[in-house]
């Protein structure tokens, strides 16, 4: 069964994106502000946070991008949602000094609202997952997540989900086709309890692959978007 396809491209900025945008700031030029590699704004722009080597590692970086760019309180509440009311820190130097690490902090906290939804909610069931006798960690298994929707965004924010639970993200592309039905964690003949592990995690269901030589590899295929965890 060929799943694979070319990775199509996101077309649509993110806020982030918008937001460097407003400032005349290049991606190059963001990079020597804020200390960051080119690649890692590109992964906070795209909301590809399974790039990264760990959760604290993107969580870090989004700090940073935030307080170089000097997105102020209000607009911070607007990438956010919320009501932006009140405004901005002006008079004391201190003030603003603090008001910029609170700004980085609920920027950092709407990228994971974002990009990871459910991650407050999976943190306890992965560490009782990662010590269920008798299955490998969630690190020593690779997940292959493909867009089988049409949605890259989904897409991307089901991969970075999966990768804050532990797993090796091996690659985000593109499905054979975008009419799968719903999102379902694929394994091999033999990777059953890994693979209903996984789905478990991510509240979804399981189907098997044909038969092949990665015992410790899993495919999750993501359907239609339904709801904030899908």
């Amino acid at each position: 069964m060929n799943l694979l396809a070319p990775l199509e491209t996101l077309v649509e900025p993110s806020q982030l994106a918008e937001a460097r945008a407003r400032r005349g700031l290049s991606v190059e030029q963001l990079a020597r502000r804020s200390g960051l590699r080119v690649e890692e704004i590109e992964w906070l722009e795209d909301g590809r946070l399974f790039r990264f080597p760990s959760q604290n590692a993107a969580m870090l970086s989004a700090i940073v991008y935030a307080t170089a760019v000097g997105i102020d309180r209000v607009e911070a509440r607007r990438l956010a949602g919320l009501p932006a009311h009140g405004n901005p820190f002006r008079a004391n130097p201190v003030a603003r000094l603090i008001g910029t690490a609170a700004v980085a902090a609920l920027v950092s906290a709407l990228l994971v609202m974002v990009f990871m939804p459910g991650l407050r909610g999976e943190r306890t069931r992965t560490v009782v997952a990662a010590t269920e006798p008798g299955l490998p960690a969630p690190w020593k298994i690779s997940v292959t997540v493909l867009n089988g929707a049409g949605d890259i965004n989904s897409t991307r924010e089901v991969a970075s989900r999966i990768g804050s639970m532990g797993y090796l993200i091996d690659k985000v592309t593109r499905a054979d086709r975008f009419d799968y039905p719903r999102t379902a964690v694929y394994y091999e003949p033999g990777s059953q309890d890994i693979g209903i592990r996984l789905a478990r995690q991510l509240g979804v269901g399981t189907a098997t692959l044909p038969p092949g030589n990665h015992p410790r590899t899993l495919v999750v295929i993501v359907g239609p978007r339904k709801g904030p965890g899908s």
